[in-house]
């Protein structure tokens, strides 16, 4: 049996300067219930923005078929560098701060001036 595969044009669903996060939905909802392998075919798209990159990054992590062609230069160190990122665990640093409080302006200019 032939495996299928299903081109998407990402210029043509989207366009060719990819700035939000809620355009990866246009791609999860055009590769909804396709059978087969998916190709998404970035050919012409000059840009893609870390929000977008990320949400297609966690479209990807829930199909093994989805494959990317056609990807300039940016756009490809774009999704490795997003996704790259996803595979490390965020570390939090917890930062000792003191919190001031002050009466009056007049006191917050008092000590603004000794910093």
């Amino acid at each position: 049996m032939e495996v299928m595969e299903k081109i998407f044009k990402v210029s043509e669903l989207i366009g060719t300067d990819i700035r939000s996060r809620s355009n990866a939905e246009i791609i999860r909802r055009a590769i909804d219930g396709v059978k087969g392998e998916i190709v998404l075919d970035f050919s012409g798209v000059s840009f893609i923005s870390r929000s977008f990159t990320d949400e297609l990054c966690a479209i990807m992590e829930q199909s093994d078929k989805i494959r990317l062609s056609g990807m300039t230069d940016f756009v490809k160190s774009m999704i490795e560098t997003v996704a790259s990122g996803r595979t490390r665990k965020r570390e939090r640093h917890k930062e000792d701060s003191e919190m001031k409080e002050f009466k009056d302006i007049e006191s917050l200019s008092e000590f603004l001036r000794t910093i």
